[in-house]
């Protein structure tokens, strides 16, 4: 109950005043009481002592209870109102209780009233929390509803990028023609991807680009369009496998201002590149911190390149990449892979994969044709993966030669 609760009460009977003080005394209510039996008091009271409850007798000479409610609800809206008379229809008890008042006490039960008023002030907390609740639940639809239009929006635009993306990578298709034993398993961790393959010709050789770049999702996908590019435009330029990638690393300190003091961006891209000439059955590798993995004679050859990436700050633009040359026979087969598919955590003991255990998978499959390869490669990951979230862009080419 509210300390010192401030009490209008409207009475004309002096004797029901002391019987109701009394009562309220017993019960140990902390109380201030202002008593009126007019109109014009009643007003007065309400506007000067600003009670917090009223409590009305039903008829008195100027006006009835009724009428003290709607002049109450008038001021204070939200005020508590309490009926103690002595006698009152169930009729009129009705139409009081529809039109608002908390609730009446006839004064033979009179100790009814210190419960009674209790009763009245939790309700109206009760009240006011669900309210609250209820104003804090729209307020919260609303900006839900705001951030799902929101999302939707990202969304969208972020499937839009990844139609460009796609549109950009080159035809799989054309790929197949090009190594008709081959396959690309490409997983992007979110809708666009930071890994991204790439093989085009230069002269009479095929060149064939497996990279990582910085990030993943939209970050990601933004460098994948600066390699793209940047190997368009240098594919007929490099003699060497290490040539080319020398020349992406320069563009791309370039593109990303990288040699500014200002500048601390690391941003850059993993990547292993090979070029294949068919006529001489040989091929060029050169890596920035992706390896090349060569399976001749049944013999596997794992191929380290460089220890740092291309663009980024360490080591600026003198960043030399050497380029290894293998001679094949028909019926090779080499793969090169982001690091997506190795850095996966899942199996039987929430570890990661690692690239003994990728370089032991695709040992495995060597008997089966490519097409067989991906099957077991996909099933492979999916497996270890289990119900735990993709931890990166995944991406492995194979081609048997």
């Amino acid at each position: 109950m509210k300390k010192n609760l401030k009490i209008l009460l409207i009475e004309d009977n002096p004797s029901d005043v002391f019987f109701l003080k009394r009562v309220l005394d017993k019960a140990g209510v902390p109380y201030n009481i202002h008593v009126v039996d007019t109109r014009n008091e009643y007003i007065g009271g309400l506007n000067h002592f600003i009670p917090d409850i009223v409590l009305s007798d039903h008829s008195l000479p100027s006006f009835n209870s009724l009428e003290a409610f709607n002049l109450a609800r008038e001021i204070y809206p939200d005020i508590p109102f309490i009926l103690v008379t002595g006698s009152v229809s169930e009729e009129f008890a009705v139409e009081c209780m529809k039109a608002g008042v908390d609730d009446y006490i006839l004064k033979s039960s009179m100790l009814r009233l210190p419960s009674a008023i209790d009763n009245v002030f939790s309700k109206r907390e009760m009240r006011r929390e669900k309210e609250i609740v209820e104003m804090l639940h729209n307020e919260l639809k609303i900006a839900y509803a705001d951030i799902e239009e929101k999302n939707k929006s990202i969304t969208d635009s972020i499937s839009y990028a990844k139609r460009i993306q796609e549109a950009m990578l080159p035809d799989k298709k054309i790929f197949s023609g090009m190594f008709p034993e081959s396959f690309i398993f490409f997983k992007p961790k979110d809708i666009v991807s930071g890994d991204f393959y790439w093989f085009g010709r230069a002269g009479d050789k095929t060149i064939l680009c497996v990279a990582d770049c910085t990030g993943h999702g939209v970050p990601g996908a933004l460098m994948s369009m600066i390699g793209y590019n940047l190997l368009n435009a240098n594919k007929n330029e490099a003699v060497h496998a290490g040539d080319l990638l020398k020349k992406l690393n320069l563009g791309v300190h370039y593109i990303l201002n990288q040699g500014s003091r200002d500048n601390l961006s690391n941003d850059g891209m993993d990547m292993a590149l090979c070029i294949i000439d068919k006529d001489k059955q040989v091929i060029e590798y050169a890596g920035a911190n992706r390896p090349l993995l060569l399976f001749s004679n049944g013999n596997m050859v794992i191929t380290e390149g460089e220890k740092y990436g291309i663009g980024g700050i360490r080591y600026g633009e003198n960043k030399e990449f050497t380029s290894h040359i293998f001679n094949y026979n028909q019926g090779d087969s080499f793969y090169t892979f982001t690091d997506g598919f190795a850095d996966q955590f899942g199996g039987p003991h929430d570890r990661k994969m690692m690239k003994k255990n990728l370089f032991k998978l695709i040992g495995s499959a060597q008997s089966f044709d490519m097409k067989q390869q991906e099957k077991i490669i996909r099933h492979a990951f999916l497996e270890w993966k289990g119900e735990n979230e993709q931890t990166d862009d995944v991406l492995l080419v194979g081609v048997r030669l």
